[in-house]
């Protein structure tokens, strides 16, 4: 008899009948059973129970929680010295944080402290200029965690609120460049646009700007009230007083509201804005709207502005605008991106109505101004500012003892500020009481390029006759003045005006007719002229050149002949019987410039009764007269004196006598043998006629001295 238990407790009795076998299987496999249940529960009474290791990290997050409640609570006073510290070594400047200081970290950042002090820089200090840059009280601040997280390295910070009770900044730059608000930067970092402010409350702004560069001390305060819970009565205003450019300065900008200009979005809607300024006696008043005031700054609306000079509002945008007399601007400006567009409606500049539009574009290494100046009425004695008879307030100018050309220094350096491409196109030009008919109309182009400043492709008509070539000043080094003009079939009766004495004067005697010009003619010319100088009496003391001219079929005064010719009794009976016009022979002048001294080549006048030469010299730069007016009447009079006229003087006070010495019969023989070449070689440039060049050369042959 043999049996075998199995892994599985399955027991087999090969000597058992078979109908035992299934009872015997049964009992085995409940034996089986049992034992294990046994084995199971000794197990379980033996082994020991398992650790619980998550418990620890729950207890330590635990604790931390609770620090940071603590914390949170008690708003992290003990990191107010580590970030002022932090802020000291990025500024490199002294930097305080004062108590109370609350941070919250929860759900955004957000700070108060009792006030935030950053130092001025060293040199600053130790000069006693300013101890600070920042001293600012009570602020309050709040940041998201999702802005810091998106931000990148070319954007602004943005800001979620930001509210200060008082702010002090000191702005001040000194000679060498060194400011209060620069500060160490690594070079390859790039800059960061100014941050972006949702909520903003400034309620004591204060800022000293102090510049040595452009010789400012001004005082700005500022205030800002804008909460996004109330759109309504959001407000700002900023207000300015002092010294600009060292002229007296002060305005006000008032606007809804201060960041929807500062938000930096281009989407953004501008806002009202209204704004005054006064500047060294110049107004400058604008309504309009603005936008983007930190990016591009954005302007659109109608400006005022009036004042003693255009200087004044040239020294105070720092563009190139010429002293003038008073002036009074009336249009609209746009500032478009970086491009600034002027429509001038109406412009006063003295007696002169003009208009024009403009275009100004700072991008170019030089800034350019396009446009076009149009008048209606425009009065040349109005550029004598510009030349120097007015300071460049606007204050008349005064010149040294003896003298009359203006020594003012013109502001030729500033020419280097800007280019400009000008078209003007005046309807017409006021020349003076002397001149009866205007320049109408007056076109040219005016080109600013590299420090030369071009009035080119001159287009001026007057009194049938044109006036045209260019004028130009180069500044780049000393000025080179150039003058080249050119005047053509000019028709000096309708031209030249007849003074009111003279007017009066035929009315009294009952003639009908307004008395003729005291000379008539149809005038040609050209000028060829170069001078160097800062002003006009400088320009005039170095030119050098020509200038030529000549009448053709005209006449002259009575009058002016024989007072020329000092012919008592005839000049008698003309003042007496009447002023007749006598025909004019030849009338030439050709005056060559050497240093600013004028000498005649040829300087004639021929009648049927008298000849007149002149020679000598014109001192521009001395201011001096020195001419010898040589006479020989054709008639016989009793009372003629035949000896030259001598004028000698400074120009405000001439003195004109009869000269001692040689009869003018043997001194204008002399003086005509010296004008015959010079003529011959004038006449073909001058394109007078056949008939002139005979009648002059005639003249000029009659009356050399006679050989044996």
């Amino acid at each position: 008899m043999t049996y075998s238990v199995s892994d599985d407790t399955d027991t087999e009795f090969s000597d058992l009948p078979n109908a035992h076998i299934g009872k015997y299987r049964y009992a085995m496999r409940s034996i089986t059973r049992k034992t294990w249940l046994m084995l199971l529960e000794k197990s379980a009474l033996t082994t020991p129970p398992k650790k619980h290791h998550w418990k620890w990290p729950l207890s330590l997050g635990g604790i931390i929680v609770i620090a940071i409640v603590t914390c949170e609570v008690l708003g992290w006073p003990f990191l107010r010295v580590p970030v002022q510290h932090f802020l000291s070594d990025q500024l490199e400047r002294e930097v305080l944080i004062d108590e109370p200081f609350k941070l919250r970290l929860l759900g955004r950042i957000q700070l108060q402290t009792g006030g935030l002090w950053i130092a001025a820089p060293d040199a600053f200090v130790k000069s006693s200029q300013t101890p600070h840059f920042i001293d600012a009280k009570d602020i309050a601040i709040s940041l998201s965690y999702f802005d810091l997280l998106t931000l990148k390295a070319a954007e602004p910070f943005r800001i979620k609120s930001l509210r200060v009770s008082s702010i002090d900044a000191q702005l001040i730059r000194q000679k060498d460049g060194t400011s209060t608000w620069q500060f160490a930067k690594d070079n390859d970092e790039p800059s960061r646009p100014t941050p972006i402010v949702n909520t903003l409350v400034v309620r004591d702004g204060s800022l000293a700007f102090k510049d040595a560069i452009t010789k400012s001390d001004l005082k700005v305060r500022f205030d800002t009230s804008e909460d996004s819970a109330d759109k309504k009565n959001t407000k700002s205003s900023l207000s300015a007083s002092g010294k600009f450019r060292d002229h007296t300065l002060k305005g006000e900008l008032r606007t809804k509201g201060f960041l929807p200009i500062a938000t930096q979005k281009a989407t953004s809607p501008p806002i009202a804005a209204l704004a005054w300024l006064e500047y060294s006696g110049i107004r400058l008043d604008f309504d309009g709207t603005t936008s983007d005031i930190f990016g591009k700054q954005n302007i659109n609306g109608k400006f005022g502005i009036k004042g003693a000079s255009l200087g004044i509002l040239g020294d105070l945008v720092d563009t190139p605008l010429p002293t003038t007399d008073p002036f009074n601007l009336k249009g609209n400006i746009r500032k478009d991106d970086v491009v600034i567009f002027v429509d001038v409606a109406t412009a006063t500049v003295g007696q002169s109505s003009l208009h024009g539009k403009y275009e100004y574009d700072p991008r170019p290494e030089r800034p350019l101004l396009k446009g076009t100046l149009e008048g209606d009425r425009f009065y040349l004695a109005d550029l004598a500012p510009a030349f120097g008879t007015r300071n460049k307030d606007g204050s008349k100018s005064s010149t040294p003892d003896g003298r009359t050309i203006p020594d003012r220094p013109i502001d030729l350096p500033s020419l280097s500020k800007m280019d400009a491409e000008i078209k003007v196109d005046l309807k017409y030009v006021e020349l003076g009481s002397a001149f009866t008919h205007p320049i109408s109309p007056f076109k040219a182009n005016l080109v600013l390029d590299n420090s030369k400043l071009t009035l080119s492709d001159i287009d001026a008509r007057t009194a049938d006759g044109s006036l045209a070539g260019l004028i130009s000043i180069d500044a780049r080094q000393a000025p080179v003045w150039k003058i080249d003009l050119s005047w053509k079939d000019i028709d000096l009766e309708k031209w030249l005006q007849v003074s009111q004495d003279r007017k009066d004067t035929a009315k009294k005697a009952g003639k009908k007719d307004a008395p003729p010009a005291y000379v008539t003619g149809t005038l040609n010319g050209k000028t060829d002229l170069t001078g160097t100088g800062q002003s006009t009496a400088a320009l005039l003391g170095s030119l050098d050149g020509s200038v030529a001219m000549y009448i053709n079929n005209g006449s002259i005064s009575h009058l002016i002949v024989e007072v020329l010719g000092l012919d008592i009794a005839q000049s008698l009976s003309a003042l007496i019987g009447g002023d007749n016009a006598l025909p004019m022979n030849c009338a030439v002048m050709d005056l060559k410039a050497n240093k600013g001294i004028l000498t005649p080549d040829v300087a004639l006048i021929d009648t049927p009764v008298t000849l007149v030469l002149i020679d000598g010299d014109i001192d521009l730069a001395k201011e001096n007269l020195n001419l010898r007016l040589s006479a020989k009447p054709k008639n016989f009079s009793p009372l003629t004196m035949r000896s030259p006229i001598r004028v000698r003087g400074p120009f405000n006070n001439p003195q004109a006598r009869p000269e001692g010495g040689p009869i003018a019969a043997r001194v204008i023989g002399g003086v005509a043998l010296a004008f015959i070449n010079p003529l011959a070689a004038i006449l073909p440039f001058l394109d007078a006629g056949s008939e002139n060049k005979s009648s002059c050369g005639k003249a000029l042959v009659d009356y050399q001295p006679k050989t044996k």
